[in-house]
């Protein structure tokens, strides 16, 4: 059932909505029956009267004789038969809106696959047929990738159009007796039966991962669209519904995060880790919303070494089993279950306080690409610097080539309208993507920091050396400052001092440090060279 379908299904009048009720479809019944039954009488009576060829008969069901006129006995027919239509009329119609109705009740309205009720139904009745005839069968769980960056960047008008069309290619491949289910905003569970071995179901996970890798044509715009697979087999990993659903999750979580745009089946070995993973989802709600986090914080050099810019703040979570978490273990567990927005504009407001102690510092915050996706990220800048009472030029967005390369249209304004606030703009990992020298020259960045992986595999005279000095000679020419991460040897940094990199960051100079002890540093480089401090304001 489609949209219109059901649309014009719940478009019904009131007063046929009533109608709709099993009393008044049981009165109708009743209605219909007595009238066939005096229509019956009334044929008898009149057989009998004509074959006495009289033109009156008498009813004897009343215990005395009663002559009815004709009239009456052609009014009561008429009317009986009336009676007899009309309610078989009106029984059929009723019976068939409670039949749409149930139909509607377990059909999703946007794709018009069954919901997660009818999908329940479907494989409680598959295990019932399994359990009496044998046989095998397998829960899909199917979850789009990155489905939430699509509704934030082009509307939710596009993202309901992408799950249509993702439901309708996948349907097309489905054999007959399998059936797919919308369970949730853009997730789908797919029942496979009748199949052999697990091979039935890896062939099925590359039909649907091939069919979905072509672009899709929608709204005047064209887009690629990744998915993500769990499989859970019944009866070898769960032999009850609720079970072999939570297991397709679990598979699903592991795809997620094993890289996405894959399919994986659950295995007992990695149940007790994917639980631990979503025991930290639950823990990483809290903290956020509880203030539960830390930042720390790595100071920034100059290129000499011996003053102190400003520090770069880099979240952390001490989790209360698994200890201190670096932002890797769970900044993309926030992206992918919607967090990473709530986490950002945390991030954020606890550096601009923490850079009310150091007047003369720069603070460096990363930006998650979908969190600078945002409609509201620039106002949402604003009002922090507002609530805090930090200048907005000690405040550096760090951003990463892909935020400028999916919606580029956006990325300037957004770059353009910090810039105007008076924030200073960063392109963090220059050099690790594709088209950085393009966008470079179409933004307004005032700082690339070039990335770790050249210092990793740096040799003096190698070609990771080559390309370091031609990125600052880059740089310099388009006006920008130049900062190289990442440096852990007095080497490394004697060479960049060499090529004439402006700033230097790395284990070298510090780890990163708690606000207490950039307090120290902060202390220390004043009480040295204090002049160097308030020429970096």
């Amino acid at each position: 059932m489609r949209l219109n379908d059901f649309a014009g299904l719940v478009a019904l009048k009131h007063d046929e909505q009533e109608r709709c009720d099993p009393l008044n479809i049981t009165g109708w019944t009743i209605a219909y029956r007595l009238s066939l039954a005096v229509i019956i009488l009334v044929a008898i009576g009149l057989a009998v009267a004509l074959g006495h060829g009289a033109w009156a008969f008498h009813f004897s069901f009343f215990g005395h004789h009663q002559q009815v006129d004709i009239l009456l006995v052609v009014f009561t027919v008429l009317f009986s038969a009336f009676t007899i239509l009309r309610s078989h009329r009106t029984v059929v119609r009723l019976a068939e809106s409670v039949h749409r109705a149930k139909q509607a009740a377990g059909r999703d309205v946007l794709s018009g696959l069954p919901n997660r009720l009818l999908f329940n139904e479907l494989v409680d009745a598959e295990i019932a047929r399994c359990r009496r005839k044998g046989g095998q069968f397998a829960i899909f769980y199917v979850d789009l990738d990155h489905f939430k960056e699509t509704n934030d960047s082009f509307g939710h008008e596009v993202g309901d159009l992408t799950i249509v069309a993702v439901a309708d290619r996948i349907s097309r491949i489905l054999r007959g007796g399998d059936h797919m289910a919308r369970i949730g905003g853009d997730e789908f569970a797919i029942l496979q039966t009748e199949i052999l071995d697990s091979k039935d179901c890896v062939k099925l996970a590359y039909r649907i991962l091939d069919v979905i890798s072509s672009p899709f044509d929608l709204a005047g715009q064209q887009f690629f669209c990744g998915l993500s697979i769990g499989i859970a087999l019944y009866p070898q990993n769960a032999g009850e519904r609720a079970s072999l659903m939570r297991l397709a999750d679990l598979a699903l979580y592991r795809a997620k995060h094993e890289g996405r745009n894959r399919f994986t089946f659950f295995e007992a070995k990695n149940g007790e880790e994917l639980r631990l993973l979503r025991s930290i989802e639950d823990d990483l709600r809290g903290a956020i919303e509880n203030d539960k986090l830390l930042l720390l914080y790595q100071p920034i050099m100059s290129c000499c070494g011996n003053r102190f810019l400003g520090v770069e703040a880099l979240v952390r979570w001490q989790h209360p089993t698994e200890g201190l978490l670096s932002a890797e273990r769970f900044v993309g567990l926030a992206e992918e279950r919607g967090l990473i927005v709530p986490l950002g504009e945390w991030v954020l407001r606890r550096a601009c306080l923490d850079a009310k102690r150091w007047p003369n510092l720069r603070v460096a915050v990363n930006v998650s690409p979908i969190q600078f996706r945002q409609k509201e990220f620039v106002a949402t800048v604003e009002a922090v610097l507002a609530e805090t009472g930090m200048e907005p030029h000690r405040l550096e967005l760090e951003l990463t080539e892909g935020v400028v390369i999916s919606d580029a249209d956006l990325a300037e304004r957004s770059i353009m309208d910090l810039r105007a606030l008076g924030i200073r703009m960063a392109l963090d990992d220059f050099g690790s993507g594709y088209s950085s020298l393009i966008y470079l020259r179409r933004f307004a960045f005032d700082k690339i920091k070039i990335d770790r992986s050249f210092l990793e595999s740096m040799e003096l005279q190698g070609e990771s050396a080559i390309i370091i000095d031609s990125i600052v000679q880059l740089g310099h020419a388009l006006g920008l400052t130049v900062t190289a991460e990442g440096i852990e040897t007095i080497e490394q940094a004697h060479f960049l001092r060499g090529l004439g990199c402006d700033e230097l960051q790395g284990f070298l100079y510090a780890e990163p440090l708690s606000v207490g002890e950039i307090d120290c540093k902060y202390a220390e480089a004043a009480a040295l060279d204090p002049p160097a401090l308030r020429s970096i304001a």
